[in-house]
């Protein structure tokens, strides 16, 4: 299985820690394909959003859980996010998508801060990928603020996405600058939701998986769970198996 932190609820201690980049999960959404909330959904004896937890704490500021209004798990997610030294926001839109998740967490960050902003579905994330995708992004924000000042004379609009093995972007594992939400706004109100727009209106470093290819596990870190089919092959249940997962 891929290595974890070793990092323990509540603890930020360790050389990663970058105070400019602040970490959001997006949970508690409808999960229409899987039928129930997937962010409590164990692997090796772990929920999946505490895994994902776990890998970005030790790189993050701060750790806030976006959840909408209407989620009945309120008090689950509560008690979860008390015990890691997070917080939990309820989303500012209802159904618009990951899209609005990402502005939900843009508006809670500071100007100058990134934002590291991860689906609860994607256990086999680590703290090395997101360290990885953390220092292209700055480089990438260094090269970027030197043009704006020369040329636009405003702070650096930049995304920072990775591609998995099948070349399909990942907005749900990514970096943003906290000055896109500019950009994240104009397209909520043209109704525009698909979040792949975004990349033809803000600077947007595509990380290929070749160039995180040496990581550990590479192949798995954005293994994501959108299905009770692919849950139970993942942990090995037949697939046609109908009674209870537990």
């Amino acid at each position: 299985m891929t290595k974890q932190s070793q990092e323990q609820p509540g603890d930020t201690r360790g050389d990663t820690l970058a105070p400019t980049v602040t970490g959001f999960i997006q949970a508690g959404g409808r999960s229409s394909r899987m039928g129930e909330d997937k962010a409590w959904l164990e692997i090796d004896g772990r929920p999946m959003i505490e895994r994902v937890m776990s890998a970005a704490r030790p790189l993050v500021e701060n750790l806030t859980v976006i959840i909408n209004q209407a989620n009945s798990e309120a008090g689950r997610y509560q008690m979860l996010a008390e015990r890691w030294g997070a917080v939990v926001v309820h989303d500012l839109h209802d159904y618009r998508g990951p899209l609005g998740g990402i502005h939900t967490s843009l508006s809670n960050c500071r100007p100058e801060q990134s934002a590291l902003i991860i689906a609860c579905d994607l256990p086999f994330v680590t703290t090395e990928f997101f360290s990885f995708l953390w220092r292209i992004h700055q480089d990438s924000r260094q090269d970027l603020g030197q043009r704006a000042v020369r040329e636009l004379n405003r702070g650096p609009q930049a995304i920072t996405l990775p591609v998995d093995r099948e070349g399909r972007l990942q907005p749900l594992a990514g970096i943003y600058s906290a000055s896109c939400l500019p950009a994240v706004e104009r397209m909520l109100a043209e109704g525009t939701l698909r979040i792949d727009r975004i990349c033809r209106t803000v600077e947007t470093r595509r990380v290929v998986f070749e160039e995180f290819a040496h990581l550990s596990e590479a192949e798995r870190l954005l293994v994501n769970i959108n299905t009770l089919d692919e849950y139970r092959s993942l942990i090995n249940i037949p697939v046609a198996t109908s009674h209870s997962l537990y």
